[in-house]
C-alpha cells in the first residue's frame, strides 16, 4: 500500500511506522490471547480438587480462595512443607498461626549441616528459602543464608542445578533456584544467576519451547517455570509463551505435550496460569509479626549451653533462633497442642524429664509457641522435671538495688582477716531518674575485690522486664564479663536504654546480681 510514495525519505519513514504498528498489533494480539487462555485456565482448575498449586494460581488471577484444608496439613520433611507456606501467604495468611501448627517454626525445625532437609537434596534448600522468604522472615535469616550458600555450592559447572547434589542439571530446578537467589538478596547481576540465564537459554528448542533437560522434547511444565524466573528477573519473551499456548487444550487445561504424549497429564495448568499473568515464586508475601529482642539461657543436662540476646516473637522462636549461634541441634514434635520441644541436643524428652521454659522466672502454662514475647523478657529453657528449680549460677555475688521511673514525652565488709573469695558492690542502690522511651540514663558502680583470689565477674538481673535492656560497660548485662583482680577495685559504667516503643510507664524497680567466680 506504500508502494506508490515517489520521496525516498518518506517512504522509509511510512515503512518505519507501520513496522511500529504492526509490531504493537502482534503484542495486544498475544496479550489477548494471554488473557483468554487465563480465564480457560481458571475454569479448568475451579473444577478440579484444590492443592496449594491451585491455589496459587487463583490467587495470581485475582480470584478468592479458601484454605481451611491447610490447617490441618503435617508432613515429615521440608519440601513437603513448603507448598502449603506459599500458598497460605499467597492468600495473605500467616503459615505460623493460621494452621494447626506453626509451619515456619517447622520449615526451621528441618535446618541441619548448614542446610535446609537433606543434605543429598538441592530442591528443598530452593523451596525452603521461597517458603519461607514469603512468610516474611529477612533475607539475613541465618538458614536462608546457609541455604544460599549451599544452593550456589551445588551449581553445576553448565550454569545448572539439579534437584539432588551432584546430579544432572534440569532447567525446572534451575529457573527455580534462580528465584530462590534472588529471594535471598542474590543480584541479578551475579555470576551465578547470569551462568543459570545462559543454561536456560541454552536448553531452548527450535520450537521456541524449553525442555527438562537439553535434548529433551519442549513441555508445558518447564515453559512455565522458565517463564516465572524471567518475569521475577524482569526479562520479556514470546517464543516459550507461544508455545505454552499451544499446550493449551479446549477445557481450559494445559497439556504436559501434545496427546498422546501428554494424554491424561495436564499438570502444568496451575504453573501456566502464574507464568502467563506475570508473576512468580513467591505468589504472595506477608510481613512477619514484630519479633523483639529479649534475653535468653539455654541449659542442658551437663550445663549451660548458651546464653545472650535475640530477636523472637515467642518463646518456641528462642530455641530455633538461637541454635545457629549456639551450635546446638534440636527435634521438633507436634502435638494437638502445637508444637512440641523434644530434644536440645543429646536432651531428649524422656519419662518425667523433657524441656521446660520460663519468661521472667514465672513457668506458663500454654505452649511455647503461643507464649508471645513483647520485648525485654528473660526467657530460661532447662532440662528437667515440672517440679525441678530453675538452675541457678554459683559463686560469691552482692547486688545493687535499681529503679526508674518510665515516663511520657509529657511528664515532665567482715570480721577479721582476709577471706579466700570476697567480693562487694558499692553503691547499694541506684536510681537512673526519669526515663521517657527512645532515651538513656547512665550510672556507675564500683566491683571490690575483697578476697584472695582473682574473680571473674558475670551479671544477672531480678525485677521488672525494663531493666533487661541493661548494659555494663556498655555490653548487655547477659553477656558482660570481667577479671577482676585481688584485691583491687574496678569502676563500671552502667547504662539503661528504652526502645522507643516502649509503653509501660510508671515507676520500675529491679536489682542488678553481680557474681564473681574464682579464676
Amino acid at each position: 500500500m506504500f508502494t506508490r510514495v515517489s520521496i525516498v525519505h518518506r517512504t522509509s519513514t511510512i515503512l518505519l511506522i507501520a513496522a511500529v504498528l504492526l509490531g504493537g498489533f502482534a503484542s495486544f494480539s498475544l496479550a489477548n490471547e494471554q488473557e483468554d487462555a487465563v480465564i480457560k485456565a481458571v475454569s479448568y482448575l475451579k473444577n478440579q480438587p484444590v492443592n496449594s498449586d491451585i491455589t496459587m494460581a487463583l490467587v495470581a488471577t485475582g480470584e478468592p480462595v479458601n484454605v481451611e484444608y491447610l490447617k490441618s496439613f503435617s508432613g515429615t520433611n521440608a519440601l513437603a512443607y513448603a507448598k502449603p507456606m506459599l500458598a497460605l501467604t499467597a492468600a495473605g495468611k500467616d503459615p505460623r498461626t493460621f494452621p494447626n501448627e506453626d509451619f515456619v517454626a517447622k520449615m526451621k525445625s528441618f535446618a541441619r549441616d548448614n542446610q535446609l532437609g537433606e543434605v543429598s537434596q538441592v530442591n528443598d534448600d530452593i523451596w525452603g528459602i521461597l517458603a519461607l522468604a514469603s512468610a516474611g522472615v529477612a533475607e539475613s535469616d541465618s538458614i536462608i543464608q546457609n541455604s544460599k550458600t549451599f544452593v550456589l555450592n551445588n551449581q553445576n559447572s553448565d550454569g545448572g542445578w539439579a534437584w539432588n547434589a551432584g546430579g544432572t542439571s534440569d532447567t525446572n530446578d534451575a529457573a527455580a533456584a534462580i528465584m530462590a537467589l534472588l529471594e535471598a538478596g542474590t543480584p541479578r547481576s551475579d555470576s551465578a544467576i547470569q551462568s543459570a540465564v545462559s543454561y536456560l537459554k541454552s536448553a531452548q528448542n527450535e520450537d521456541g519451547g524449553f525442555p527438562y533437560q537439553a535434548g529433551y522434547d519442549s513441555d508445558g511444565n518447564s515453559d512455565a517455570w522458565i517463564l516465572m524466573a524471567f518475569n521475577k528477573l524482569g526479562e520479556s519473551t514470546t517464543e516459550p509463551v507461544l508455545h505454552l499456548l499451544s499446550l493449551q487444550d479446549e477445557d481450559g487445561g494445559f497439556w504436559w505435550m501434545q496427546p498422546p504424549a501428554g494424554a491424561n497429564n495436564k499438570g502444568p495448568t496451575a504453573d501456566a496460569v502464574i507464568a502467563l499473568t506475570g508473576k512468580s515464586f513467591p505468589v504472595g508475601k506477608i510481613s512477619a509479626p514484630l519479633a523483639s529482642e529479649v534475653f535468653f539461657r539455654i541449659v542442658g543436662s551437663a550445663g549451660e549451653l548458651c546464653k545472650g540476646a535475640l530477636e523472637a516473637a515467642n518463646a518456641m522462636d528462642v530455641v530455633v533462633n538461637a541454635a545457629a549461634q549456639c551450635g546446638y541441634t534440636y527435634v521438633m514434635k507436634e502435638t494437638s497442642f502445637g508444637p512440641y520441644l523434644f530434644s536440645i541436643n543429646n536432651d531428649s524428652a524422656e519419662g518425667v524429664k523433657g524441656w521446660l521454659y520460663r519468661v521472667n522466672g514465672v513457668l506458663p502454662n500454654i505452649g511455647a509457641a503461643a507464649f508471645a514475647l513483647s520485648g525485654g523478657e528473660q526467657v530460661l529453657w532447662y532440662y528437667g522435671e515440672f517440679d525441678d528449680e530453675p538452675p541457678a549460677s554459683s559463686g560469691v555475688s552482692d547486688s545493687v538495688s535499681l529503679s526508674v521511673e518510665i515516663v511520657s514525652d509529657d511528664d515532665g565488709g567482715g570480721g577479721g582477716g582476709v577471706p579466700e573469695i570476697g567480693f562487694s558492690v558499692t553503691p547499694s542502690s541506684l536510681n537512673l531518674g526519669k526515663l521517657e522511651p527512645g532515651n538513656k540514663a547512665t550510672g556507675k558502680v564500683v566491683l571490690q575485690n575483697e578476697g584472695q583470689r582473682n574473680l571473674i565477674i558475670e551479671a544477672q538481673i531480678t525485677g521488672d522486664s525494663v531493666f533487661h535492656f541493661l548494659k555494663i560497660e556498655h555490653m548487655l548485662w547477659d553477656v558482660f564479663k570481667t577479671l577482676l583482680r585481688a584485691p583491687l577495685e574496678k569502676e563500671v559504667n552502667i547504662d539503661l536504654s528504652i526502645p522507643a516503643r516502649f509503653s509501660s510507664f510508671g515507676q520500675k524497680q529491679g536489682t542488678l546480681i553481680l557474681w564473681g567466680q574464682s579464676e
